[in-house]
């Protein structure tokens, strides 16, 4: 199926209503990444109204690079569902060393054990950019970045019971991952990862780097699942909300770019609030109410509340060839920069 039929037939589709997947959240703890504004903050609202009272033991984090916006976003979501038991913490996917602070303090203060994350976060330009640890932008926070924390969080998930959902961590993909093309040129380079992160090699290529990015998003879920052990308690799956009104294409809001772009959202264009309901189908539906498992998400992609295919280059031969090289990059890398990387991979992982 081509990218654009399979987007105009999934952006006009009716999404289930909240209240057809609703479960009981009460005592659990639930980290939403990128939660201060868009589809993380509807997400969090969702979770936040199936949450109890505080006093049940409940916390929900939102996880945020901006704290001040974070602060609104929990006033926010406090007067609208009635939930108190909010915290913003701080967290940049483009700083390997924000990620390893918010990793160290989830172990003093979390609770011990974590029972969904979602990684929102993601970002979007043409323009090659550099974050402080010297990689393109794009790459470090749509994959290295959520990559980190996800395996940084990985032994709290592991902790979670399997009373009521199941332990299940979340990465937002898209179904942008259809469109991603790596050049011969990357592909028969000796590090893939590293090749994408020169900016000569890159410099004419960057209109693609958003699918790119979202095609290793996929490829880190299937290689999650392929080596958590049966004995886990933990699901992972990918989720796409569509294209929404949110703020990821915020760096295209001027010129001939914004008018283009203001346009496509106005045809097309799902609510915020839809968005966020795709995001907490994903990371919420399979059980019943009254806890049960029904249904395995375990390694799917959940686009905008149903599962559905990946690219068919995902699936192939050469994607698992390259999936495989990623995650073998990806873990070195990993490994240079956080000394706990090697240890989770060695006791949660196969």
């Amino acid at each position: 199926m081509s990218w654009l039929r399979f987007f105009l037939k999934q952006q006009f589709k009716t999404l289930p209503s909240v209240d057809s997947f609703r479960v009981d959240l009460s005592g659990k703890t639930v980290i939403v990444v990128g939660s201060n504004v868009g589809l993380g903050l509807e997400a969090a609202r969702h979770f936040a109204s199936m949450m109890g009272r505080e006093e049940e033991g409940g916390k929900l984090i939102l996880a945020c690079r901006n704290v001040q916006k974070g602060e609104a976003a929990l006033e926010s979501i406090k007067t609208s569902t009635g939930f108190s038991g909010i915290e913003v913490w701080e967290v940049d996917l483009a700083d390997f060393s924000s990620i390893k602070a918010f990793a160290t303090r989830f172990e003093k203060d979390g609770g011990g054990h974590l029972d969904l994350l979602v990684m929102n976060s993601g970002l979007t330009t043409i323009e090659f950019v550099e974050t402080k640890d010297k990689w393109e932008s794009q790459l470090q926070v749509n994959f290295l970045g959520t990559a980190h924390l996800s395996l940084r969080m990985l032994p709290f998930l592991s902790k979670a019971s399997r009373t009521g959902p199941c332990p299940r961590l979340v990465i937002v993909a898209s179904d942008m991952h259809f469109n991603a093309h790596l050049s011969t040129k990357v592909l028969n380079s000796k590090n893939i990862l590293e090749a994408l992160n020169d900016k000569d090699l890159s410099r004419r290529t960057m209109h693609t780097r958003y699918s790119v990015t979202k095609l290793f998003d996929i490829m880190l879920v299937r290689a999650l699942v392929a080596r958590l052990p049966s004995s886990s308690p933990v699901e992972v799956d990918a989720a796409n909300p569509g294209l929404c009104e949110s703020s990821l294409l915020r760096n295209f809001d001027s010129g001939i770019f914004g008018v283009i772009t203001g346009i496509f959202k106005f045809l097309f264009a799902r609510p915020t609030e839809e968005g966020g309901r795709s995001i907490a189908y994903a990371a919420i539906a399979g059980h019943s109410s009254e806890g049960g498992h029904e249904k395995s998400f375990h390694g799917e992609f959940i686009s905008t509340c149903e599962v559905t295919p990946v690219s068919t280059f995902a699936v192939s031969k050469e994607g698992k060839i390259v999936e495989d090289r990623i995650w073998t990059e990806l873990i070195d890398i990993l490994s240079r920069i956080d000394e706990s990387i090697p240890n989770i991979v060695s006791v949660y992982l196969q």
